[in-house]
């Protein structure tokens, strides 16, 4: 069992008492690997790191310029350098606790076992369907996030049979507070450790839940959209390499009965727009917390933001059979 010294009980103090002592046990074990450090991957990794893991791991062997400082506050303090190595000083001053590093090397099957959860950023359907299929045959936790200017689109694969805690439902208060009736709880004396263990289990108003994941290149298209997000549309179709997005995303919706893609927002998909970057970035920064603690129900399996709207959804898109 890891165990706390007293910088680091004291520098997390406010997070142990939002998530518990075993959450943040479980985060200060975990050993994140990141590939590609954009301005989305940046505020992924600066997230992870200030949430206190074991370690973050960087791989974006693409080569700093002066174009980049504008909109990645991890790469202003150089050019000429990769991103990871630009990176890794930047995010250490954060929190010194967390062993930051960047490799020249991308995962394989000799070295993905070392790590808890691997998120990779702006990639293509095909990098995300073989390195999920490799993170999914070594029981390692994959994530997948891209932005597309006001569009943004997160995957998240944690096993076939993902166990997490959760806070009971209202139903399942009340009627456990039914069953008690009128009788009132004694006080346990604080040496007496397995009373006080049965009050907090009692108290403390979790249970253990099961998600099941499937992989990437097993979810199979949406075809039928819960809310109609333009945003689906775009990421399905870019992330499968459409040449015509706007043609794909008209004759999809027509297919499915959605609601068309606005013109504002097929004319915005160039560029990594820092606030999308952010609100796409936390959403996947969170789920990586959620998976390491194992605790809260984690988004099953896709999230879509529309920049025009504000409006985020869940998809959970099932296989294709």
């Amino acid at each position: 069992m890891v165990e706390f010294t007293e910088d680091e009980a004291a520098l997390y103090d406010r997070q142990i008492r939002l998530w518990g002592v075993d959450a943040q046990r479980a985060l200060r074990s975990a050993n994140v690997f990141v590939k590609r450090c954009g301005p989305l991957g940046a505020e992924i990794c600066k997230n992870i790191v200030l949430s206190g893991v074991n370690s973050l791991t960087l791989y974006d062997p693409r080569v700093v310029g002066e174009e980049h400082s504008a909109t990645n506050f991890l790469l202003r303090t150089q050019t000429g350098h990769t991103f990871a190595e630009t990176a890794v000083p930047n995010l250490q001053i954060l929190n010194p606790l967390v062993r930051v590093s960047s490799t020249t090397e991308d995962l394989s099957k000799d070295t993905i076992g070392q790590y808890s959860v691997v998120c990779i950023t702006d990639g293509t359907h095909d990098e995300y369907s073989a390195l999920n299929d490799l993170c999914r045959e070594h029981g390692v936790s994959f994530l997948a996030c891209n932005t597309w200017g006001m569009a943004g689109f997160m995957f998240q694969d944690a096993g076939a049979n993902f166990k997490f805690i959760a806070e009971k439902s209202k139903v399942h208060k009340e009627q456990k507070g039914a069953d008690q009736g009128a009788t009132k709880r004694r006080k346990v004396d604080s040496t007496d450790k397995n009373d006080k263990q049965d009050e907090e289990e009692e108290e403390d108003g979790y249970e253990q839940r099961e998600a099941s994941f499937v992989t990437y290149r097993d979810a199979g298209e949406v075809t039928k959209l819960k809310f109609s997000s333009p945003s689906v549309l775009i990421a399905q179709g870019l992330l499968r390499g459409v040449t015509d997005i706007g043609q794909y995303c008209r004759e999809t919706a027509e297919k499915i009965n959605a609601k068309h893609v606005p013109d504002d927002l097929l004319q915005n998909l160039d560029g990594g727009i820092v606030p999308i970057c952010a609100i796409v970035g936390g959403m996947a920064s969170q789920e990586i917390i959620k998976i390491v603690s194992k605790k809260d129900p984690p988004i099953v399996n896709s999230f879509y933001y529309d920049g025009l709207s504000g409006a985020g959804i869940i998809e959970n898109t099932r296989p294709s059979s």
